[in-house]
């Protein structure tokens, strides 16, 4: 997610994660130890999962500049299912 970050944030692509019900120490010590520069929200109280059907973590969301949900990708992602959705949702 972070090398697509940086590849792709110039072209209107934006990683954003949310971390669910995490305490902020330990997602600051994870940004830290990965070198993450996306922005992390903090849904401390679980209602952004809720609102998303989010069934387990992580889950992916690729949503359209109109704020459209265009695809979801539950569990891990292949490299091959990030690229073309970038592609597709950026249009490069």
């Amino acid at each position: 997610m972070r090398a697509a970050h940086e590849r792709y944030k110039d072209r209107g692509f934006t990683v954003l994660s949310v971390s669910v019900k995490e305490e902020d120490d330990v997602i600051q010590d994870f940004v830290a130890r990965h070198d993450l520069t996306y922005p992390f929200l903090m849904d401390r109280d679980g209602r952004a999962s809720l609102d998303f059907k989010v069934q387990s973590t992580p889950t992916t969301y690729f949503i359209d500049p109109d704020g459209v949900i265009v695809d979801m990708q539950a569990g891990m992602m292949s490299r091959a299912w990030l690229e073309r959705n970038i592609r597709e949702t950026t249009g490069t």
